[in-house]
């Protein structure tokens, strides 16, 4: 073959792993052509630190971390913006991340504004009163909000109640009123130093010695000695329930059916992502294709599997119809039994699969999705290799190994049911399906 009509072998962006005096870690993947940089730091920092009088502590960090770091009121984070660079944070069960941007130029200049914001806290007062009144109003608007109720509801029925990651991320009511500023203090100074954090930068490295800018900015700084925290992998709680609750009113019923699911390590993850798929990642999927396309029952419907550090979830969900709840309900269970029965067909399958294979090089084409994974494989401790050898095992798949590994997966008879808004469970519709015998709570 004329080797300038082969096609390139696409692989993930692989990184040079440096560890600074410190103690961080510094991971730099180098993408020719992207001259805006995409930089993360994860601190692991899992939740699972948290005692239950102080739960969202750690939530409260990753947020006053930028709130209160001196470098927002600073002209380096100004001149940061002035050339087009950012700073956020958000944070997982997993722990806190910051992410941020800019030019590759400007990289020396965005890892100092990032310096004192990693390794020095100064949390204020009219900062965390401020973060309390956010957390109040977000618990006022969970309550009224169907898609987040039913969010809260099904992790609090699959998960085991003992479990950090059936709560709110960023801690309960009660928590928050014996959480004071004290404890968000101590939280940084007894566990959060650079040998807890990684460093991400995606770019264009032949731009600029991104090794010796890092080095520069966070090295120096005496390695604390922190210890690593065991994050407590989730459980299944175990009992299918039903939970029903009435919702704000209007046409609409959130619908959500899920259980205890299975994380990226798991030999059958390219079965459940393409399962997933199959389902509910489309208008052209077999959940909308009968729950939308041939009875009109709701606008979307979506099938994820989602995982965490060990173990995850499996969630069906959408707005369905509240006035036909139920036979949407039963419209799904549907779909899943046929799933695991293996009614499906061949060619959508090799579509499907096609599809997401061939779209990684796609996916993977900006820097900042690039970073993203790496977030999420170091949040995990997964090696980068990880992301080629889905694809090759995906490209490999076939569609009675998914259909093996899926009802190996998922049993549609023992799926937790939420129903924020109307739904009767006791309608003939359900008489003699597993709805009509769940617990109820």
């Amino acid at each position: 073959m004329d080797r300038l009509t082969t096609t390139p072998v696409w692989r993930f962006p692989a990184a040079r792993t440096l560890l600074l005096d410190s103690g961080m870690r510094v991971k730099l993947v180098d993408m020719p052509g992207r001259f805006i940089a995409s930089v993360a730091v994860v601190v692991d920092l899992p939740t699972e630190v948290e005692t239950p009088d102080v739960e969202g502590v750690v939530a409260a960090y990753a947020t006053m971390m930028l709130s209160d770091a001196p470098h927002a009121r600073a002209d380096l984070v100004s001149e940061v913006a002035k050339a087009g660079g950012m700073i956020t944070t958000r944070c997982s069960h997993r722990g806190p991340v910051v992410v941020a941007d800019c030019p590759m130029s400007e990289l020396p200049s965005l890892f100092r504004a990032l310096v004192p914001m990693l390794m020095r806290f100064e949390p204020t007062a009219r900062s965390f009163d401020k973060l309390r009144r956010r957390i109040a109003a977000e618990r006022v608007f969970e309550a009224s909000d169907p898609a987040g109720l039913a969010n809260k509801l099904l992790n609090e029925s699959v998960l085991e109640p003992a479990s950090r990651y059936s709560r709110p991320l960023g801690g309960s009511e009660a928590a928050w009123r014996h959480l004071t500023l004290d404890d968000v203090a101590e939280l940084f100074e007894t566990r959060v130093g650079p040998q807890r954090m990684t460093l991400i930068v995606v770019g264009d490295l032949g731009m600029l010695d991104a090794a010796k800018a890092a080095a520069e900015a966070f090295g120096g700084y005496p390695a604390q000695g922190r210890l690593p925290v065991a994050d407590r992998p989730p459980v299944p709680d175990g009992t299918p329930r039903l939970l029903c609750r009435p919702g704000p009113g209007g046409p609409q019923t959130r619908l959500m059916l899920g259980c205890f699911g299975i994380d990226r390590l798991d030999p059958r993850w390219p079965s459940a992502r393409a399962a997933a798929e199959l389902l509910g990642a489309g208008p052209d999927s077999l959940l909308n294709v009968e729950v939308r396309g041939r009875l009109g029952l709701s606008y979307g419907i979506e099938a994820r599997f989602l995982p965490f550090h060990a173990g995850g979830v499996f969630v069906v969900h959408g707005a369905v119809d509240g006035a036909r709840s139920e036979h949407a309900a039963a419209a799904i269970l549907r779909t899943l039994h046929g799933m695991c029965r293996g009614a499906v067909d061949t060619e959508r399958f090799a579509r499907v699969r096609s599809r997401m294979v061939g779209s990684a090089p796609e996916i993977y084409e900006s820097a900042l999705a690039v970073a993203h994974q790496y977030v999420e494989l170091v949040s995990c401790g997964i090696h980068e290799s990880f992301i080629d050898e889905h694809l090759n095992r995906l490209g490999s798949l076939g569609v009675d190994q998914m259909v093996t590994d899926f009802r190996s997966i998922i049993d549609p008879d023992s799926l937790h049911v939420v129903a924020v808004g109307r739904f009767d469970p006791d309608v003939p519709t359900l008489a003699g399906s597993v709805l009509s015998g769940l617990e109820r709570g």
